[in-house]
């Protein structure tokens, strides 16, 4: 690596988590569950703390337009994490009413309480292989969560992840660089609990990627994009069809030590399920916030 380069690998590094470097000081971004990740899916990454310490926790809000159907969400949550490889939080997904009298009813609940923890098991670059992506596993719960289930069987739900992902960075140059973010994950929530619980558990595949532009050496600027496979039917509505979920979103950073990140985004999550059943779901709009204490 050249001297040229230095100053763009230590900006994608610190606002891409810091997977080449475990003291550093780091931004970080929390996804819907409250782990480090996009919008749904999780990423390698922990909240970064000292080795054999807790760090500082990352609080995370994220506000989501879903539409005149499903409703407005918003979620409110925390981050710990220890030794720069686990972290672990508590997510408070709240939910406004829907205007639509034959759909919204299985989505106008309060919401749901989310539960997630994460360890890191091997970084990049291990045993000197420099294409070797950060590897992770962790898990996601999901209590009282109404959505469809106490609609239709008059009970909150319970639901979950467990997730294997590898996320790594690679710097071309001076000039580009890009962060690849891929996993499956074992679930049976039905777009991560805001859909209600699938039939049975299921194994789905994620992927991402980020490109991560310095702005002056001021902010970090990434254009990112994930799809997010989701399980075909869901529980108690055996007409409707589920889609693959499309993310579109840009996250910017302070750099070269951010605390804090934000988010703007939109997507394609559902439309037409099925005979009579359109959430419109799809170009819904999206904002989040982190800052790490």
């Amino acid at each position: 690596m050249n001297r040229r380069s230095a100053p763009f690998v230590s900006l994608t590094v610190v606002f891409l988590a810091g997977f080449l470097s475990a003291d550093r000081m780091q931004g970080q971004a929390l996804n819907m569950d409250g782990q480090s990740g996009i919008f749904f899916q999780p990423w390698a990454a922990v909240v970064p703390s000292a080795a054999g310490k807790f760090g500082g926790p990352t609080v995370s809000f994220h506000i989501v337009d879903a539409g005149p159907v499903a409703g407005d969400y918003l979620n409110v949550g925390v981050e710990e994490g220890f030794g720069n490889w686990l972290e672990f939080g508590f997510t408070r997904s709240n939910h406004t009413d829907g205007g639509d009298p034959a759909i919204s009813p299985l989505f106008n609940f309060a919401g749901m309480n989310i539960f997630n923890v994460k360890a890191n098991v091997l970084s990049a670059n291990s045993h000197g292989h420099t294409y070797f992506p950060a590897i992770s596993v962790g898990g996601v719960l999901r209590t009282n969560d109404p959505f469809v289930s106490q609609s239709v069987a008059h009970k909150n739900a319970a639901n979950g992840d467990i997730y294997l992902v590898g996320s790594k960075l690679f710097v071309f140059g001076n000039k580009f660089a890009f962060l690849l973010n891929g996993g499956v994950r074992g679930t049976n929530a039905q777009k991560y609990g805001y859909g209600g619980n699938t039939l049975n558990w299921q194994a789905r595949a994620f992927g991402g990627i980020a490109f991560p532009i310095p702005i002056k050496k001021l902010v970090v600027i990434a254009p990112t994009f994930e799809i997010d496979q989701e399980p075909e039917k869901i529980k108690y509505v055996p007409t409707a069809t589920l889609p693959t979920d499309l993310i579109y979103a840009v996250r910017i950073s302070r750099a070269p030590d951010s605390r804090w990140s934000f988010d703007i985004g939109t997507g394609h999550v559902g439309a037409t399920l099925g005979p009579g059943i359109n959430i419109k779901v799809n170009n819904a709009l999206a904002f989040a916030a982190d800052f790490r204490l």
